[in-house]
């Protein structure tokens, strides 16, 4: 069975831009050059991302390498976390802290940092459901506390524990109701919560997708073509 795997600390793309989105009309199935298929149709096409990664050497190229080989090719798949450098600031989001407090963090709650002397990175708080929401629906409804009647158009969130999914503002309905794009790739509950911070689950589109070129002074910035991979069929082709 295929792996899921984690991008690895410090690797972050200089660039990302989205190569598809919401299909008009009709349907269309895409087979890459490692002989996959994958068919969408309208309005479920998915998420399809262009990272560029900088120039790099030592332990981060050495990081970023052996993070493409271990994709195969798009046999196995990798969280990719979504940091929105858009994204509302944290007081927008409900969470007052001091300037020095968003740049270098909070200790534990004796004064103390971690063991390696960071303290705790200050992120925006969760929201809780206010209503569940089934698979492939495209509209979700959110409490009314910190950023939860908030969001407008354009803003990205996504769900956990336990989903893969990015998901777009498209629609701003009142009282915490927003309309989404690409609709739930799993069924929410009232105990589950919304984030800034969403993970999507993606794959290489193809063998090519990915370049890895070094130089002799330092590796040239990398380009990296990613698909999305559906929340089920993490759970059932990558579990590894």
């Amino acid at each position: 069975m295929a792996r899921l795997i984690s991008m690895p600390g410090g690797l972050a793309p200089r660039a990302m831009a989205p190569l598809s989105g919401p299909r008009a009309v009709g349907a269309s199935s895409n087979t890459s050059t490692g002989n996959f298929s994958q068919t969408v149709a309208s309005p479920f096409g998915a998420w399809r991302w262009q990272f560029t990664f900088p120039v790099s050497k030592d332990a981060k190229f050495r990081r970023y390498r052996g993070w493409v080989t271990a994709l195969h090719a798009g046999a196995n798949a990798t969280r990719v976390p979504f940091g929105d450098p858009d994204m509302m600031t944290l007081l927008e989001a409900g969470l007052s802290a001091s300037p020095s407090q968003e740049r270098f963090g909070m200790p534990w709650g004796n004064g103390e940092p971690w063991s390696n002397g960071q303290n705790w990175e200050l992120t925006a708080p969760n929201v809780k459901l206010a209503a569940p929401a089934e698979f492939d629906d495209s509209i979700i409804r959110l409490q009314d506390m910190a950023w939860g009647h908030r969001l407008g158009m354009g803003d990205y969130l996504g769900f956990f524990p336990l989903h893969f999914g990015l998901y777009t503002v498209t629609e701003e309905r009142g009282d915490g109701e927003y309309r989404i794009w690409p609709p739930l790739r799993k069924a929410l509950t009232v105990d589950d919560f919304a984030t800034l911070y969403p993970v999507m689950a993606m794959r290489l589109e193809s063998e090519d997708a990915a370049s890895a070129t070094r130089g002799v002074g330092y590796a040239d910035e990398a380009t990296v073509t990613l698909v999305e991979v559906f929340d089920y069929d993490v759970r059932d082709y990558f579990a590894d």
